[in-house]
């Protein structure tokens, strides 16, 4: 069934931006090696099952660890093991596992997969979504009886699965969901729903996609236990701290996470790869990843081996003409990437680059800048709303005294006031204040800092405010315990500090 429309107060709709990726999807050559990371995803680092000069097959499990909160780590190639060291990758030290691949593309199906999967129990599908890898994607990955999340199945009352694509940069739909994808994505609902029996279902989808939601809607009309939620693709609304209350009308215990809440968020993505994985065999060895963003020669979608070295893949697509500033999955809030012997792991979504700038302009803040994004500039974009916004790493305008303008206010999608914390914070007034203003409530989406006509780094005072406070024996749990009944705190916790 259809829901009425939901939205939030604040965000903000990015339109436009150059560089979207087409729908095209491409595979990519297996590549000559791959590097695994023993963290991926949601979870714990598993323990290395393989050693130098082992033969390994793709699909096989070279890491496992059945006694913390983790999903098994698999092979995504054919071939010999290299090494088996510790790397630093996002700044924490990481065994990986270093394979020479045969360059072969086939792999080995996981064990008992059945394309007729209503006949299976639930241990057996939760046995092959774990086995599979698959338990680990999303923030809080996928509940089973084999510790792969904080709760288990039946803590869980809700799910919500959305594909608003809010952010400037998004994976299309039309590429997760054509062709017979989207009888896949249905039949991945439907087996959550198998071993989360308890949860009511939720489906986001953007709002702007008519067709898309009368044909889900046509083939889910027989689901009494599924909604469906048109969403306006306002920024932040991908995020589980704007989904949770948008939806359910129900308060996020900020600094926690919705399975704390009893509450599984998954996006469609991870939803085809449980069908692919319970109905086909297929372990977690491949994402999908959106090559994006005004710097890139060919903006299209590619299927990638984990693994994949960011050399391998993204150097050649780069324009050559300006250096690129290559960032992760978020144009806002993502990982910088300097270093292109890193990995693809089991979270790439997007990858996008924008020119590198630096070149002072005159006069800067009071040009109209018609294909610029500027919230001070927002009616150009209404008046010309065909024209490609273009977006660089230039600030174009050195920061200047807060004017209040409360821009950062306006478009704070929790309702917190950016402009007036990032005084107190400035000043080193580090006390209760910030904590009645509600510092921790933010979610760290960029938005205060992206609208600051000033240019002042209104996220990263804030993020400081917040370390300051933990400092000085102040924390979030004070906001969140009193107010919340928190399931699974202790995994949480130890899933986030390891």
């Amino acid at each position: 069934m259809i829901r009425h429309f939901h939205s939030f107060k604040g965000g903000y709709k990015f339109i436009n931006f150059s560089g979207q990726p087409k729908n095209d999807l491409i595979e990519l050559a297996i590549p000559e090696k791959v590097i695994i990371p023993l963290r991926q995803g949601f979870g714990t680092e598993v323990k290395p099952l393989v050693k130098k000069g082992d033969m390994v097959f793709a699909g096989q499990i070279i890491g496992r660890d059945d006694e913390g909160v983790s999903s098994p780590v698999h092979s995504s190639v054919n071939g010999i093991v290299e090494d088996v060291k510790k790397m630093n990758y996002f700044k924490r030290e990481v065994t990986m596992v270093v394979i020479k691949s045969d360059r072969t593309r086939d792999y080995h199906k996981i064990e008992g997969y059945c394309a007729n999967w209503e006949q299976l129990d639930n241990e057996k599908i939760e046995k092959l979504l774990y086995l599979s890898g698959v338990t680990s994607l999303d923030r809080e990955g996928i509940p089973t009886r084999f510790k792969s999340s904080i709760i288990s199945s039946s803590d869980v009352k809700s799910l919500i699965i959305h594909g608003v694509g809010s952010e400037p940069y998004n994976i299309s739909l039309d590429v997760l969901l054509g062709q017979k994808k989207l009888l896949h994505f249905v039949e991945g609902i439907k087996i959550l729903k198998k071993i989360i029996p308890n949860a009511k279902v939720r489906l986001a989808l953007n709002s702007h996609r008519k067709r898309l939601l009368e044909e889900v809607n046509k083939l889910t009309s027989n689901l009494t236990w599924l909604d469906i939620y048109p969403l306006e693709p306002k920024y932040p609304q991908g995020y589980d701290e704007m989904l949770v209350p948008t939806i359910l009308n129900r308060k996020f215990p900020f600094g926690y996470s919705a399975a704390n809440i009893g509450i599984v968020v998954l996006n469609i993505q991870a939803v085809v790869s449980v069908y692919e994985a319970v109905a086909e065999g297929k372990p977690l060895i491949e994402r999908i990843i959106a090559f994006c963003g005004p710097n890139m020669k060919d903006s299209i979608h590619a299927r990638v081996r984990i693994g994949t070295t960011l050399g391998n893949i993204v150097l050649e697509r780069l324009k050559e003409d300006l250096p690129s500033r290559v960032v992760l999955n978020s144009l806002l809030t993502g990982a910088t990437l300097n270093d292109f012997d890193l990995p693809v792991d089991r979270t790439y979504s997007q990858i996008i680059a924008i020119p590198e700038n630096k070149n002072r302009e005159f006069l800067a803040f009071i040009r109209p800048g018609a294909k610029r994004y500027s919230y001070s500039r927002t009616f150009l974009s209404k008046l010309l709303p065909w024209l490609e916004k273009y977006c660089d790493t230039n600030m174009h305008g050195e920061e200047r005294p807060c004017i209040s303008c409360n821009y950062c206010e306006e478009v704070c999608p929790v309702q917190i006031i950016p402009h007036l914390i990032s005084r107190y914070v400035r000043k080193n007034i580090i006390d209760e204040t910030l904590m009645n203003y509600q510092i921790f409530h933010c979610i760290e989406c960029g938005l205060c800092s992206f609208v600051c006509p000033s240019k002042i780094p209104l996220t990263s005072i804030m993020v400081e405010g917040q370390e300051k406070l933990v400092m000085q024996g102040c924390d979030r749990t004070q906001c969140v315990l009193p107010y919340f009944d928190l399931k699974g705190i202790e995994e949480y916790r130890g899933v986030r500090e390891l």
